[in-house]
């Protein structure tokens, strides 16, 4: 029997559990991408590449070129076992396209006949029994994963091409799923730009058995904080005061917004300092457990907890799922890309038998179950659990590599958790009044029952009743500390609490949210600073641009719609064609419509607001900041203005480049350059470029001002010689150093290159 599986990690694993009796190969991912032709096969021309829109938008495929010799050696496997093959791809709807993919280069043209092997978890039950119990091709799977392929193409290709006329720059992309998100970041910068902060004050009391004199008032201020991340709480400080509630038995306004307001607040409070409890409340709150982790929910834990980026979090995963324990036979975790909850009754039963050898103490009466709260959730598979509840994170010590390990042990606790007892906590809150009805409240709060935090913490005792006030119990004002605070804008997003939003607006799928992310951080729309993602400047033009002019894209309403309309032809309730056809019309003609009116307005798109009035350096005129293709750059507009004037009396197109254009750093680069000349112009005096023969001298890279040596002309394509000045620093400042350099670069070798990295 031959087995076909996607990764050769998971082939060598399924391969120890099947044994020799049966062959396993993988095709090392998808082996076939839509072409990049122009033509259709009969010879017409395509408006998309590789899509003929005119019959029903079908995909023309093509044998990717690094996958050609796999493709040979698998239809080599299949004549030999005469098509008796079980394909044992991922069961989801990219793992059925691949399967589909497969059967189409292996001749197989009934698809009813192939034989799939369903499993989640790469465990020798779940193999056997999936081996015993073969499906068929899910043909609905494989039509809703080439419609999501074909729309994100139809949009990519109609949609990119308004960057680059916008913009000048043939390196930016939109995307279906990846503008939406980008509009959700650039709508909150927005915000936090457009943000006021307002004063408002704090009035808390500390209070004590013994009386004093005098009440230490004190005013302090504190500065308004416009950075800090969504989801993210400030540290509570002086949790011992009580706050201010009345004064003089009227209740305190709900902003009070000035030193001398609080002034007057707190007068009677300060002059009549004793106190009396007047009421205590006791209540009983339950913390109950978190529910197994779902794809997003375990990208965000890694996030926060681990400091993981949710690219590195899924290849992670990847790993424990086809098994990388050394000495182990088999998956450790299920399959990670899930948005359900539930958990198998066997994983229920094997995490309850676990904390009752090891937290007896906190296994509740009956199994706990998770109801899923996510848009658009689908049930198909497990959450991600360990494949052995049994197999604490202590037993793999050495057996994985360290970040492996932590990921197990993240998923491991939660398992096991969200089946142990809720956390229980005692709250008592009290009330102090003066003889003029002043009010301050307070509360204390403690556990009383641990239950899934042991999992956190470790086996420790209760904690015993906090000693609390009495009814009637009389305490005095010692200390009052009035506080100026500020309002805070809106929280930048993290990479996890982007995945949380998105996963609320339906935005994108468990597989996706990896890929969102690091796509805007590699087209530079996104820069991620202290855990904030923050859009560029770049990001900020491209997502007004495109939340202007086609909110249809942007809207996370439409792009939700279009997921729910995939799971449709996913379930079979909805038909490729239609859905496809009921997009691109209406799209393709607003685009063609906008097309002209951004192409004569680009100026406005690639200007960039800027507080600053520089001059020009060379001649004096007025510059303008702008974006181009390698980022914000200054550019001269008296130049510009002389440019137009006299290719408007010559009556054509000047060819030589403007010269009056800047970085936007150019003032930190002239102190680099002069700093660089200072200290190595003397040694740099009689080298020359072995290949130009021109003498080197010191130069800056304008991103990170790095020191290296070049020639006056070198640019990254002429071929002269460029070196580090680590490399001279290190192998002496001679022409032998630099010839040698050149020959080891010659020869491929890895060597030091200019801007002072590695090659």
């Amino acid at each position: 029997m031959l087995i076909i599986v996607e990764s050769p990690a998971k082939a060598k694993t399924i391969s120890k559990i099947v044994g020799s009796a049966h062959t396993v190969k993988a095709s090392v991912g998808h082996i076939r991408s839509i072409t990049q032709d122009s033509k259709s096969k009969d010879g017409r021309k395509l408006e998309i590449k590789g899509i003929d829109i005119e019959k029903d938008f079908s995909p023309i495929f093509e044998i990717d070129s690094g996958k050609k010799k796999v493709v040979a050696e698998l239809r080599k496997l299949a004549k030999q076992y005469k098509g008796d093959i079980l394909f044992a791809t991922d069961s989801d709807r990219e793992g059925e396209a691949i399967s589909w993919h497969l059967a189409e280069v292996l001749g197989i043209k009934d698809k009813s006949t192939m034989k799939r092997l369903e499993f989640h978890e790469i465990t020798k039950e779940a193999i056997e029994k999936a081996m015993q119990n073969p499906t068929v091709l899910n043909q609905d799977l494989v039509a809703a994963q080439q419609a999501r392929q074909v729309l994100d193409k139809l949009v990519g290709f109609k949609l990119s091409p308004v960057l680059w006329a916008a913009m000048g720059n043939y390196s930016l992309s939109a995307g279906r799923v990846q503008t939406p998100a980008l509009a959700i970041l650039v709508k909150r910068e927005t915000e936090i730009k457009a943000f006021n902060p307002e004063e408002y004050w704090e009035i808390k009391g500390g209070f004590g058995d013994n009386s004093t004199s005098n009440v230490n008032v004190e005013f302090t201020t504190s500065e308004a904080k416009k950075d800090f991340i969504e989801g993210e709480t400030e540290t509570e400080e002086n949790i011992d005061l009580l706050a201010m509630k009345k004064s003089g038995g009227k209740q305190l306004p709900k902003v009070i917004s000035s030193k001398s307001e609080v002034e007057k607040l707190i007068k009677t409070a300060v002059s009549n300092s004793t106190y009396n409890v007047v009421t205590v409340k006791d209540s009983q709150k339950k913390i109950r457990s978190k529910a197994p982790f779902t794809t997003s929910s375990l990208q965000q834990a890694a996030s926060s907890s681990l400091g993981f980026a949710p690219k590195q979090t899924m290849g992670l995963a990847q790993k424990l799922y086809e098994g990388n324990a050394k000495g182990i036979t088999g998956g450790l975790i299920t399959y990670m890309r899930t948005d359900s909850t539930s958990l198998s009754g066997e994983a229920i039963n094997k995490a309850r038998n676990y904390i009752k050898s090891k937290y007896p103490e906190y296994l509740p009466e009956k199994p706990k179950f998770y109801s899923n709260k996510t848009r658009n959730a689908q049930e198909a598979h497990e959450a991600i659990r360990p494949t052995n509840s049994m197999l604490s994170p202590e037993q793999l010590h050495g057996k994985l590599d360290p970040q492996s390990l932590k990921l197990y042990t993240l998923i491991w606790k939660r398992t096991i958790a969200c089946q142990m007892t809720d956390e229980n906590k005692t709250i008592v809150t009290f009330e102090l009044e003066n003889i003029t009805k002043d009010m301050f409240q307070g509360s204390v709060s403690w556990t009383t029952h641990l239950g899934w935090k042991a999992m956190y913490k470790g086996k420790q005792n209760e904690l015993k009743s906090k000693e609390t006030y009495k009814v009637g119990d009389s305490l005095d004002l010692q200390s009052l500390l009035c506080k100026q605070k500020f309002t805070r804008p809106p929280g930048r997003y993290s990479a996890a609490s982007l995945i949380k939003q998105l996963e609320k607006l339906g935005i994108g799928r468990p597989s996706t949210y990896a890929s969102i992310i690091s796509t805007l951080q590699f087209r530079k729309y996104v820069e991620d600073k202290s855990k904030a993602m923050i859009p560029t400047a770049l990001g900020m033009r491209i997502g007004e641009l495109l939340i202007e002019k086609f909110p249809s894209v942007t809207s996370s309403e439409m792009t939700a719609k279009m997921e729910n309309d995939l799971d449709k032809i996913s379930n079979g309730e909805e038909s490729y064609e239609k859905f496809l056809n009921d997009f691109w019309y209406p799209f393709s003609t607003d685009v063609n419509n906008k097309m002209g009116g951004i192409k004569e307005d680009v100026q406005k798109y690639r200007k960039v607001e800027t507080t600053e009035d520089l001059p020009c350096p060379k001649c004096g005129g007025e510059m303008e900041l702008k974006i181009g293709r390698f980022g914000e750059y200054y550019q001269c507009q008296e130049e510009l203005e002389n440019r137009k004037a006299d290719e408007a009396k010559l009556g054509k197109k000047i060819k030589e480049k403007l010269t009056h254009i800047f970085p936007k750093n150019f003032r930190e680069l002239e102190v680099a350059e002069r700093k660089a000349e200072a200290e190595y112009g003397e040694k740099v005096k009689g080298l020359t470029c072995p290949k130009s023969k021109k003498d080197m001298v010191v130069r800056v890279s304008k991103s990170g001002l790095n020191p290296y040596i070049a020639t006056a002309t070198y640019t990254p394509k002429n071929g002269e010689a460029v070196i580090s000045i680590k490399k001279l620093e290190e192998n002496g400042w001679t022409q032998k150093t630099i010839n040698e350099h050149i020959k080891e670069k010659g020869k491929g070798k890895k060597t030091w290159r200019g801007r002072g990295g590695r090659k």
